[in-house]
């Protein structure tokens, strides 16, 4: 191996080649994802050699060559703003950050506005698209374009419906509402067990429901249900309160996110129930403000960093490899044990 000068120009492949005492032909191929060619020792000395001397590929040039943007749409629901979101959003560039493809983050919020993003999208030739679809979508057929385009696409979080089937990863959320009832169930066998659920069209909130009650009836227990079709405390905190103050009243109850959780501390409050000693409170979620409640609260934590990261290694083992045969990625939450079971 030569000696190394730093350089403040940019290098170029010829110079990391003849630094690092290979062929530039070897030097295009590791610092061009196909490193796996070539010998660990090769690999790292060329990789060294191309940091030390501020080697940057010419990403125009190889996209020409390629046949590649190197670029990847990122469409983001503008409603979901919590920090779940946020953690997919910053997987998504921490997977990405080491790599040759660049986001493009586009925000929507109703049918029309993701469809102009998905035109705006494919006229830019992106390589693929992460999906965040919005949960409560009952028709996906406006995505059918990227399906027919063949444009490598994975959803995260909600899956779309009434089109084919793509990759997906996303929450086991089946299993988190099977954590809520075991951790529960690990505390006390005697308790009266209730579920506040909603009426909305989520296959997530749906699937963290039925795993509660599968586990809770699996093991002989009664669930007492409420169901609602709103999210605001104004609606929710009378038939949360009829529903705590039934002579037979749940003493233990899962709520499917954590705003229920919240607005059931209020209904509680209301009726001098005391958290935990009278009622045991679990949410899902982890929201920011769910460790600030008094007392803090028991949740399952979704890993949004890492379904963003997974994601991402998803997408572009279909850009290099090509599509295959649509598969699920689910990953388990994370029970965050607190102050409000106990």
């Amino acid at each position: 191996m030569k000696n190394v000068t730093y350089k403040t120009s940019t290098a170029t492949l010829a110079q990391v080649a003849e630094s690092a005492g290979v062929s530039r032909q070897t030097a295009g191929r590791i610092l061009g994802g196909k490193e796996h060619k070539h010998k660990p020792d090769t690999v790292d000395r060329v990789k060294q050699i191309a940091d030390q001397l501020g080697y940057r590929p010419n990403l125009l040039a190889k996209s020409v060559v390629a046949g590649k943007t190197y670029s990847i749409g990122v469409l983001v629901p503008r409603a979901n703003c919590d920090s779940f979101f946020a953690d997919i959003q910053t997987g998504i560039q921490d997977a990405l950050i080491n790599t040759d493809w660049a986001p493009i983050v586009l925000q929507t919020s109703e049918n029309a506005d993701e469809r102009s993003c998905i035109r705006q999208l494919v006229e830019r030739r992106v390589d693929g698209i992460l999906l965040i679809p919005h949960e409560n979508q009952v028709d996906s057929n406006h995505f059918s374009e990227i399906i027919e385009r063949r444009i490598p696409v994975v959803t995260i979080n909600a899956r779309l419906r009434n089109i084919e089937p793509v990759d997906f990863v996303g929450t086991d959320e089946f299993k988190g509402g099977t954590c809520a009832a075991e951790h529960l169930l690990s505390i006390s066998k005697r308790w009266k067990f209730g579920i506040v659920q909603s009426s909305g069209p989520s296959e997530n909130l749906s699937q963290r429901a039925a795993g509660f009650i599968r586990t809770l009836e699996t093991a002989g227990k009664k669930i007492r249900e409420l169901t609602l079709s709103t999210w605001t405390l104004e609606e929710n905190l009378q038939p949360m309160i009829q529903f705590l103050g039934k002579s037979n009243a749940p003493n233990a109850v899962f709520c499917i996110t954590d705003i229920y959780a919240a607005q059931i501390y209020k209904a509680a409050e209301q009726l001098g129930l005391r958290i935990p000693e009278d009622l045991a409170v679990v949410g899902y979620a982890d929201l920011d403000f769910a460790p600030y409640l008094s007392p803090s609260l028991t949740t399952l934590r979704q890993n949004g960093n890492r379904i963003g990261q997974t994601a991402v290694k998803r997408l572009l083992h279909q850009i290099q490899n090509g599509t295959s045969k649509p598969k699920e990625k689910l990953l388990p939450p994370e029970l965050m044990e607190r102050h409000s079971v106990k």
